[in-house]
């Protein structure tokens, strides 16, 4: 009995680095290529596993895409809920650029890691992939982070209808994906705190536009 649970827990274990495996292996080939441009033969040379491997634990290629980009995903909005939680369980009024802080928080200490190594190059290719590809896995991903956000916006914001706050905040994305590929403008110098810097700057950008009464014409 107690070989066969070893047993078993070696498999479980081999099965998981061979997961690992190829997921690190398609991580990298579509940053490098787009989504089209890699298949799941090269995927599974460079994994160095057999093809039939990634069928048996990602079922299809989009599987794979969603594995991939939740991994990397998955922990920055866990850490986003957790610092809205812990900001609407104070006693403190909610104010946009508190919540905004909260929504930004993954980013704040994550110079030099993989979160802005990695991240930033595998979400430009998501977004620009067709959206009947992306569109599932990105609502799977953000549905929760979004509807929280927009939310405690709203209590931030009552003047600002519901369907214009929903704008808003899809527009803050779009500027959060341009900055992490691009940490500084045309013409600015890229010194040793500019990330720092320019996410200060992203965060005092983004609270004058969500501030705005009313619905922008």
């Amino acid at each position: 009995m107690v070989a066969m649970s070893n047993r078993a827990e070696q498999e479980s274990s081999s099965g998981e680095a061979t997961r690992l495996k190829i997921m690190d292996a398609a991580e990298s080939l579509i940053i490098q290529h787009g989504f089209a441009a890699t298949s799941l033969r090269a995927i599974a040379n460079a994994a160095d596993v057999n093809l039939a491997a990634t069928h048996y634990h990602f079922g299809s290629k989009q599987g794979l895409l969603a594995a991939v980009f939740h991994r990397r995903m998955r922990p920055v909005g866990i850490a986003r809920l957790g610092a809205l939680s812990e900001l609407e369980a104070g006693s403190e009024p909610l104010t946009v650029d508190a919540i905004l802080k909260a929504f930004f928080v993954p980013f704040y200490d994550a110079e030099g890691s993989e979160l802005l190594t990695i991240l930033p190059g595998l979400v430009a290719r998501i977004y620009a992939e067709p959206a009947t590809l992306t569109q599932p896995i990105l609502e799977e991903e953000f549905s929760e982070v979004a509807s929280r956000f927009v939310a405690a916006l709203l209590k931030a914001c009552p003047g600002v209808p519901e369907q214009e706050m929903r704008w808003r905040f899809h527009f803050m994305v779009g500027s959060m994906i341009q900055f992490l590929k691009f940490h500084t403008p045309i013409g600015v110098a890229d010194r040793d705190n500019e990330f720092r810097v320019g996410l200060d700057k992203l965060v005092a950008f983004t609270v004058a536009g969500i501030e705005q009464l009313g619905a922008i014409e």
